[in-house]
C-alpha cells in the first residue's frame, strides 16, 4: 500500500509539473512566434508537413501524392513551386494522423498547431528534466548544480533543436523511456501504450520496441496492449488510404535523395562509423553482462539511429539516455567528483561550443551549419559512446574476476 500511495503521489506532482510546463511553454512559444514573423525561421516547421498531410488524410487524399506535398510547400513557403530549400515532404508513417486528427478537426491553423505542439514538446522535455533532476537526490541541497542541469538540459542543441523545430524525435525517444519506466514497475498496459506511441518515428525507436518484447516477454498485457495500440493508430488512416505502404516506402526512398544528408547508411563503413557501431554494440553486450537494463535500452538507441539517414542535429535526442546513465556515475561519483562535474557539463554543452566555434572561424562561401551537422554526427556519438565505455569498463572487467 505505502508503494501504491508514493506511485499514485508521483503521478500526480509529475501531471501537474507538466501542466504547469505546457502553460509556460504556451506563453513562451506565443512570444517566441511573434518575434520570429518576418524573419527566414519558422517556429515548429517541421509538424508543418504532418499537420498538412494529415489534413489531406481527412479529406480522402494520399499524404504521399506530388500534390500533398504541393501542400506542404503553401504552407511553409507560400507558393505550390518546388522550392529552392528543403523539399519538405510527409515521410512518416499514417499513424500520426490519427495521433493529430482530433486536433485538425477543432480547425486550428498551421501556425497555432505549431505553436501547441512546441510547447508540449517543451514541457515533455522540461518535466523530463524535473524527474531527472530529482532522482539526483545527492544534488537535492546543491541548489547551484540543479539549476546548471536544467539550463544544460533545456539548452542542450539536440533537444533546442526539437521544441524549435516541432521535431518528433524527442517524443519518440521519450516515449520509449516511458514504455521501459511502466515495463519495469510492472504497468505493462501503459508500456504497451507508451511504446506503441515511441512508433510514430518509427525510424529511432523500432529497436528498442523490439527489445522490450524480449526482455519483457513474460508480460503479455504489454504485448495486448502494444497490438491494440497500434491497430488503433494504423486502423483510422488504413480504412481511408487502403494500402498505403508502398506508397509510404517510395515516399521515404526519397529522404536521401531530397535532403542534404549530414549522416547516412553509407557512413557505416568509415571510421567513425565502425567505431560507433562496435561501440554501441559492446555496450549492449555489457549491459547484458551486467544485467543492467538502462544501459542495454540506452545503448540499444545509441545502435538503431546508425541505421538512418539524418539531415541536421535533433536526432541525437537518441543520446539522451546515455548522457542521464552518465550523469549517475560522473555528478555522483565518490572520487574525482569535481573533474568529471566538469567534463560532463562540457559533453552537455559540445554541440553548442562546436557550432559557435565553426561560424567565428568560418572562410568563405561555406554552408558552416551544414558542414557541422556532418562533423558533429561524425564524433559527438563517438565522445559519447566512448565515454560510457571508459566508465564501464572496471565493473565489466571485475566480472571476470569472479
Amino acid at each position: 500500500m505505502p508503494d501504491y500511495a508514493s506511485s499514485k503521489k508521483n503521478l500526480y506532482i509529475y501531471s501537474g509539473t507538466f501542466i504547469l510546463f505546457f502553460i509556460l511553454g504556451v506563453v513562451m512559444m506565443q512570444s517566441l512566434q511573434s518575434s520570429l514573423q518576418g524573419t527566414t525561421m519558422t517556429l515548429g516547421i517541421d509538424l508543418y508537413p504532418r499537420w498538412v498531410g494529415a489534413r489531406a488524410v481527412l479529406n480522402g487524399n494520399s499524404p504521399y501524392t506530388l500534390e500533398t506535398q504541393r501542400q506542404i510547400w503553401l504552407s511553409i513557403y507560400g507558393s505550390t513551386e518546388v522550392p529552392n530549400g528543403n523539399p519538405f515532404g510527409f515521410y512518416y508513417p499514417p499513424a500520426i494522423v490519427t495521433l493529430l486528427a482530433p486536433f485538425v478537426f477543432f480547425g486550428l491553423s498551421d501556425t497555432t498547431a505549431a505553436m501547441l505542439w512546441c510547447a508540449f514538446i517543451w514541457a515533455l522535455l522540461s518535466t523530463s528534466l524535473f524527474v531527472w533532476v530529482v532522482n539526483l537526490r545527492n544534488f537535492l541541497n546543491r541548489p547551484l548544480i540543479i539549476l546548471l542541469l536544467l539550463i544544460s538540459g533545456w539548452f542542450f542543441r539536440p533537444a533546442f533543436s526539437n521544441y524549435l523545430l516541432g521535431q518528433f524525435a524527442l517524443f519518440s525517444v521519450l516515449m520509449a523511456i516511458a514504455g521501459w519506466y511502466f515495463f519495469e514497475t510492472d504497468k505493462p498496459i501503459l508500456a504497451g501504450i507508451f511504446s506503441a506511441l515511441s512508433l510514430v518515428k518509427p525510424s529511432l525507436t523500432i529497436l528498442p520496441v523490439v527489445l522490450f518484447f524480449l526482455i519483457y516477454r513474460h508480460k503479455t498485457k504489454g504485448l495486448w496492449s502494444f497490438l491494440i495500440s497500434m491497430l488503433i493508430l494504423y486502423l483510422p488512416p488504413t480504412i481511408i488510404l487502403g494500402w498505403w505502404l508502398p506508397d509510404f516506402l517510395h515516399d521515404i526512398s526519397k529522404y536521401a535523395l531530397e535532403n542534404s544528408v549530414a549522416w547516412s547508411l553509407v557512413d557505416i563503413k568509415t571510421p567513425s562509423g565502425l567505431l560507433w557501431l562496435a561501440s554501441s554494440i559492446l555496450l549492449i553486450w555489457f549491459g547484458i553482462r551486467l544485467n543492467d537494463k538502462v544501459l542495454i535500452l540506452s545503448s540499444t538507441l545509441a545502435l538503431n539511429v546508425i541505421f538512418v539517414p539524418h539531415t541536421a542535429d535533433y536526432d541525437l535526442v537518441a543520446f539522451i539516455p546515455l548522457l542521464v546513465y552518465l550523469s549517475y556515475s560522473w555528478l555522483l561519483a565518490e572520487q574525482k567528483k569535481t573533474g568529471l562535474s566538469i567534463f560532463y557539463f562540457i559533453l552537455l554543452w559540445l554541440p553548442w561550443f562546436s557550432l559557435i566555434s565553426m561560424l567565428i572561424f568560418q572562410h568563405g562561401p561555406v554552408n558552416t551549419v551544414e558542414t557541422w551537422y556532418t562533423l558533429i554526427w561524425l564524433t559527438y556519438p563517438n565522445i559519447v559512446l566512448i565515454s560510457v565505455l571508459l566508465t564501464k569498463f572496471p565493473a565489466i572487467k571485475s566480472t571476470f574476476k569472479k
